[in-house]
Formats: C-alpha cells, structure tokens, sequence
C-alpha cells in the first residue's frame, strides 16, 4: 500500500505504448466490493486473449479486499489495472451515492462500434473511444451516448449496457454485436429470467429503441438506470417504467446476497 502517487507504470511498459492492458472497475460499499467474482474471472479471461500476466487469483483477489478495506467512503469505486509489462495495481475513490440508480438522457453517437475488432468484447486500456463518446454525449447535453455496430444494430452506451422493454418482453444486444458483457447486464438477465420476463439477447435495431416502452442501461458503478429521453424526445412515458423498476430490485438483491457470501 503506497500513496497513489507513487504507483507508477513505467513509459517503455506496452500498456502505455499501445494499451495493451486491462482494467475492472468495481462498486464499492462500506469498504466491500460488490460482484468480486464475476469481476475477477473476466479479467482473467480477458488477460488470457491479451497476453497479460496477471497474480494468481487468491493474491488477486486479497489485493483487491485490502485496497477496498481502505477506502472509508459509504459508497466507492475501486479499479485494478494490469499491464503487459507486469504490473498489476488497485486503487480506490469516492463515488456520489445519488449517481446510483438515478434516470438518465441519451443521444446516439456519430461512430460505430466494429464487431471485427481484435478486442472486441475485452476492457482494455485502449478506452479513448468510450472516453470520447461520453464527453460527445456531454456536449450535446445528454449523461450518455449510445453506440450501433458497424451492422447498423443498436451496441452499448460509452460506459454502459442498454437494454429496451417492449411490450412486457426485454430486449437487449448480444455478445455478437460489439459490446462488453457487463457483470451487471448478466445480473439484469438472471433477475428478468427470475422474473419470468422473456428476453431477447441478439439483433436490435434502433427504431425498437425509438419506439420502446420502456429502457435502462446498467453499469457497475450505477447499477440499472431508467433511460427516459433519448435523441431529445421522451422514451415511452418519460419515466422510469414499472419493469425498469422490478429489475433495479430484483439487481440489487442479487447483489446484496454476492455481499453476504464475500463475508462468510
């Protein structure tokens, strides 16, 4: 454990050369992580596509408990970052509580998403592209910008999944499309299932967006969070819809219960 200013990674490392590092980035309450192992084992698979040495997993994951540990604030983040070169660091900050779960506006961003990509699917450090579209959904005065693939199919947003509801039936893209499988969209996949909700995981095209009901997005920071305008115009009523909400609870259980496990 060292001042955060003293973990360096050093210029010649191929991480700052070319990115070719990886990255998780974990929520954070009262100094536990939430979803650990889901997190962990994605990294694990993403380092082996990568050619990334990572610590075995028990050193692993006692890194990521003593950094979390740490950090004193009710709600956090905390990110591991592993390199090429053979770094492997933790670190943690504090994160707005009101960010969680909160309703959100989008705009569809001017670039595509490349299905063909050679890391297509990996949380690289090669991130400039999701940083730029959410700075271009700023711009235009939107929280998020939501990406189509090179097929011309809804993707993700910059920092999130997307899902769409239409008509009790839920819709969202799958691994085949461009997107990063987020550890909470596969939360949000077994709660619909729990729920008896028919999902659809495949090709969504962007008038099912435009003509939804109902949608959200889901990250790890922020948990399920009701999309309620998107392209400037309200989507179904203009606020977070009944399924939106079923799923945010039944999400957080899921969560809650990864918790009490962490603990035994």
């Amino acid at each position: 454990m060292v001042p955060l200013q003293q973990c360096t990674i050093a210029i010649d490392d191929p991480a700052v050369q070319a990115g070719l590092g990886l990255f998780e980035t974990i929520a954070l309450r009262a100094g536990q992580p939430l979803d650990l192992e889901p997190h962990v084992e994605r990294l694990v698979r993403a380092a082996a596509v990568l050619d990334v040495a990572l610590p075995p997993r028990p050193e692993l994951k006692s890194m990521v408990l003593q950094t979390a540990a740490a950090q004193p604030a009710p709600f956090g983040w905390l990110k591991i970052v592993a390199t090429r070169g053979g770094r492997c660091v933790a670190f943690t900050g504090e994160m707005d509580p009101q960010e969680a779960g909160c309703s959100v506006t989008a705009v569809l961003l001017p670039w595509r998403r490349n299905v063909h990509d050679a890391v297509c699917g990996l949380k690289t450090l090669n991130y400039a592209a999701s940083v730029l579209g959410a700075e271009e959904a700023r711009r235009r005065g939107a929280d998020e910008g939501i990406w189509l693939n090179t097929r011309g199919h809804l993707a993700e947003g910059s920092t999130s999944n997307l899902f769409v509801v239409n008509r009790r039936k839920l819709f969202t893209p799958g691994t085949r499309d461009g997107i990063l499988a987020g550890v909470v969209r596969d939360l949000t996949l077994r709660a619909a299932r729990g729920l008896s909700l028919p999902v659809y995981e495949g090709k969504v095209r962007l008038r099912r967006l435009e003509r939804a009901d109902e949608a959200f997005l889901t990250s790890s920071l922020r948990g399920i969070r009701p999309l309620i305008e998107f392209q400037g115009r309200p989507v179904g009523d203009g606020k977070p819809g009944r399924i939106t909400r079923a799923l945010a609870e039944a999400v957080e259980r899921l969560r809650a219960k990864s918790l009490q496990r962490l603990n035994r």
